[in-house]
């Protein structure tokens, strides 16, 4: 899933550069790739009191 989420943002980058007029097609795809990482992030951390990260 990480590396789908890399994909999309190597994706948007590339159309920001050879494709300036599907400015917002990329900007779907790096909402998505946000929605994305927040999601995994939920599911990693289900049922946990504290998240996995340092304190």
């Amino acid at each position: 899933m990480e590396f789908l989420n890399f994909l999309l943002i190597l994706w948007a980058a590339w159309l920001i550069w050879r494709r300036p007029e599907r400015e917002r097609l990329a900007f779907r795809l790096l909402v998505i790739s946000c929605v994305l990482m927040a999601v995994l992030f939920l599911i990693g951390t289900h049922g946990s009191l504290v998240p996995g990260v340092n304190l």
